[in-house]
């Protein structure tokens, strides 16, 4: 089997690809085992992570091009405003959708163990 080598050249694509596949068995699994609504909160809680990941690269990638006066501000409005948008979509899933709110957590840390996973994958090539 000729698995694809993971490096700097394709992390945030393997970030990506990892995140929506773990994202998939954390739904399924919240649906098999909890409920649809459970479920749909997991994927919720994912898909938003999953674009405010998008996001994030978006606006790093802006910021490296832009002169050193400019970037710093620029960073930080951005910034800002992108956790603002987090929370007010985070606060209406909440207090109007009605998600059940540990799905939406699940959801959310899709990301962050996907990262935790490969980090602990390059540490084992490294290793061995």
């Amino acid at each position: 089997m000729n698995l694809v080598k993971i490096n700097e050249d394709n992390i945030f694509t393997s970030i990506i690809i990892g995140s929506w596949i773990l994202l998939a068995l954390l739904a399924l699994g919240g649906a098999v085992c909890v409920s649809l609504k459970f479920a749909a909160s997991v994927l919720a809680g994912g898909v938003l992570a999953i674009a405010n990941f998008y996001w994030l690269s978006s606006i790093i990638k802006r910021v490296l091009l832009l002169p050193a006066g400019k970037a710093g501000r620029f960073a930080q409005v951005r910034y800002f405003v992108r956790l603002a948008v987090m929370a007010l979509v985070i606060w209406i899933l909440i207090a109007y959708a009605g998600v059940h709110i540990i799905g939406l957590l699940v959801g959310l840390s899709v990301l962050v163990i996907n990262i935790i996973a490969l980090a602990f994958y390059k540490l084992t090539l490294k290793g061995g």
